[in-house]
């Protein structure tokens, strides 16, 4: 009787540890890649794209996306469900979080999440081959971060223009000290894809000279715009996306230096596009 009960005991245990068991997780299909690309528009929203191309003869659904760098506080996440066909691809924005600007190595990879046409799902890691966006929006961020330590830069809350004169509009960017150590020097404005720059001499030049140190023993650095219109083009306008953007190249007294870009109001913006308008004799 105790040898019959043994059996039974062996014969439930087994039992027990077989319903414990799911299916094997899948495995991610060779052929699916990942990628990583910015916009200009993702630019100025702060956001990256994750590019899932799927080069198998199935579909794939990606459940969720991460975007897993050093180069960030946390990973940037997608996660609303997304259909992949055959031969096709398809780019994931993410919203990017804070800047990590330590001396930790870098380390940038896609966290996925997926569930092929069988109903199998499983997850992969997988490390990105180019990273020169991630590169260049972590520069620009600590960049940021560094001058922001020690002058805030900000656009005029007004843009000075005469309807009909044809002439240029100003725009003042103020570098104000923050009071904290260390010196930020504006080496140089220069111009957008939709408003170009003309000197004192009223010359069309695509970058002017600034040579404006700002730190905490200075009063406040003031950028002045001279700004035309970098072409007549009706469409210009519609279609913008970075040009109210004014890029900055700057340099810190720990020897970082880059280029930032100063955005405006909506209201500036709009100023700014009347003028775009009224310049060039567009209706």
């Amino acid at each position: 009787m105790q040898r019959v009960w043994a059996g039974i005991s062996a014969a439930l245990l087994a039992a027990v540890v077989l319903s414990g068991c799911g299916p094997a997780p899948a495995a991610l299909p060779e052929g699916v890649t990942v990628s990583v690309f910015q916009s200009r528009f993702d630019r100025g929203l702060h956001q990256i794209e994750i590019k899932v191309s799927n080069d198998t003869h199935a579909a794939i659904t990606v459940t969720s996306a991460a975007l897993d760098s050093t180069r960030f506080a946390e990973p940037a996440v997608w996660d609303r469900p997304q259909r992949v066909p055959s031969g096709a691809a398809r780019d994931l924005r993410v919203q990017l979080g804070e800047p990590a600007c330590g001396t930790e190595p870098a380390r940038d990879e896609v966290q996925l999440e997926f569930v092929l046409d069988d109903g199998s799902s499983g997850s992969a890691r997988l490390p990105l081959a180019d990273v020169t966006p991630i590169d260049s929006v972590n520069d620009e961020d600590c960049l940021g971060v560094e001058v922001s330590a020690i002058a805030t830069l900000t656009a005029g809350d007004t843009v000075q223009w005469i309807p009909g004169a044809h002439e240029p509009a100003v725009l003042d960017i103020t570098a104000t000290p923050t009071g904290a150590d260390g010196t930020v020097t504006i080496v140089e404005s220069k111009a957008t894809v939709l408003l170009g720059l003309v000197d004192e001499a009223g010359n069309a030049v695509y970058e002017h000279a600034e040579q404006i140190v700002v730190d905490a023993g200075s009063g406040p650095g003031v950028v002045q715009l001279r700004l035309v219109p970098a072409r007549c083009d009706p469409h210009a306008v519609a279609e913008d996306k970075r040009g109210t953007f004014f890029p900055l190249e700057v340099q810190t007294s720990t020897g970082r230096s880059g280029q930032l870009y100063v955005p405006v109001s909506d209201a500036v913006r709009a100023s700014l596009y009347d003028f775009f308008g009224d310049y060039c004799g567009l209706p």
